[in-house]
C-alpha cells in the first residue's frame, strides 16, 4: 500500500507540474513573457501560488523549464532521424521541426531577454540547466551530421564554427517559413536550404 501511495503522490506531483507548465505556455502564447506571473499561472492552472512555488522558484524558472522541454524535444527528434540518405536529407527532415520550435520559442525568448537583465538571467540555476540542454541538443545534432556524412562517404568541415553555421541556416529558413514569405514555395525553400547548408559544411 505504501508503494502504491508513493506512486500516486509522485504521479499527482508530476500532473500538477505538467499543469503548471501548460498554463504558463498558454499565457506566453497570449501575452508573451510580460504576461507570465506566478499569480496568473496559478489562476490559469486552477491551483494556488503556494503550490506553484513548490515546483518553481519564480516565473523565470517556469519559463526556462519550458525552454528545456523544447530543447529536449528537438534533441530527441534529431536522434530519431534516419542517417542513411545523407546530410542534405537529414537537414531537410530537420527543418520543419526547427520551424515549429522557432515559431513556439523565439518570440518568447526575445521578450524574456528584453524584460530581464543579463545578471538576473545568468545567475539562475535554471539557466545553467538550460545551457546544458542546449549542449545536449548540439551533441545530438553533431552526432547525426557526422553519421550521415560518414554513411554518404563525405566528411564534415573541421571547424568550430561548423555547428553554428548549421544553426544559423536553420534559423534563417525557419524564420522565412514561420513568416510565410509569399513569393517562396515552402517545399522548394526547404530543399534548397538543406542542400545549401550541406555544401557549406561538407567536403
Amino acid at each position: 500500500m505504501n508503494g502504491m501511495n508513493a506512486r500516486s503522490i509522485h504521479g499527482d506531483a508530476e500532473a500538477r507540474r505538467r499543469g503548471t507548465l501548460d498554463a504558463a505556455a498558454a499565457l506566453l502564447d497570449e501575452g508573451g513573457y510580460a504576461a507570465l506571473t506566478i499569480r496568473a499561472v496559478a489562476q490559469r492552472a486552477g491551483t494556488s501560488t503556494g503550490l506553484i512555488y513548490q515546483y518553481f522558484t519564480d516565473k523565470q524558472d517556469i519559463f526556462v523549464a519550458l525552454l528545456e522541454e523544447s530543447q529536449a524535444e528537438s534533441a530527441d527528434f534529431v536522434a530519431s532521424l534516419p542517417r542513411t540518405d545523407g546530410v542534405a536529407a537529414l537537414i531537410e527532415a530537420l527543418i520543419p521541426e526547427s520551424a515549429r520550435q522557432w515559431r513556439r520559442v523565439v518570440r518568447m525568448t526575445a521578450a524574456w531577454r528584453d524584460t530581464t537583465g543579463a545578471t538576473e538571467r545568468d545567475r539562475s540555476e535554471s539557466v545553467s540547466r538550460l545551457r546544458e540542454s542546449f549542449g545536449r541538443y548540439d551533441d545530438a545534432l553533431r552526432h547525426a551530421l557526422v553519421e550521415a556524412a560518414r554513411i554518404e562517404g563525405r566528411s564534415l568541415t573541421d571547424d568550430p564554427a561548423m555547428l553554428r553555421f548549421v544553426h544559423s541556416g536553420l534559423a534563417g529558413v525557419s524564420d522565412a517559413l514561420v513568416n510565410d514569405w509569399g513569393d517562396l514555395d515552402p517545399a522548394e525553400l526547404v530543399t534548397f536550404a538543406a542542400h545549401a547548408i550541406t555544401r557549406g559544411i561538407t567536403s
